[in-house]
C-alpha cells in the first residue's frame, strides 16, 4: 500500500512538472531549498503559488507547507501589529 502510494505521489509529481511553461525560471521552481527561502525570507503568503507549481513537491508537502507558511505569516502580521500599536501608544504619551 505504501509503494502504492509513494508512486502516485511521484506520478503526481511527473504530471505537474509537465504542466510547467517553459522558462528560464524552471530550475529555480524545481530547487526545494529556493522555494523554502523565497517563502520564509521574502514574499511569505504571497509566495503561495510559488509553492504549488514547484515540481519539487509532492502535494501532501504543499499542504503541509502552505498551512506552515499560512500561521509564520500570521505571526508575523501579528508582531508587526504589536510593534505599531507600541509605537502609536509611546508617540501619543509624548504629545500629551
Amino acid at each position: 500500500m505504501a509503494a502504492s502510494n509513494q508512486f502516485d505521489q511521484r506520478s503526481d509529481l511527473a504530471d505537474e512538472s509537465q504542466h510547467l511553461p517553459a522558462s528560464k525560471y524552471n530550475g529555480i521552481l524545481a530547487n526545494r531549498w529556493a522555494i523554502l527561502s523565497l517563502l520564509f525570507f521574502v514574499t511569505a503568503a504571497l509566495g503561495l503559488p510559488l509553492l504549488w507549481i514547484s515540481p519539487a513537491f509532492t502535494r501532501s508537502e504543499k499542504w503541509l507547507w502552505s498551512v506552515v507558511i499560512t500561521v509564520y505569516t500570521i505571526i508575523l502580521i501579528a508582531i508587526t501589529a504589536l510593534i505599531v500599536w507600541w509605537s502609536y501608544n509611546r508617540i501619543a504619551e509624548l504629545l500629551l
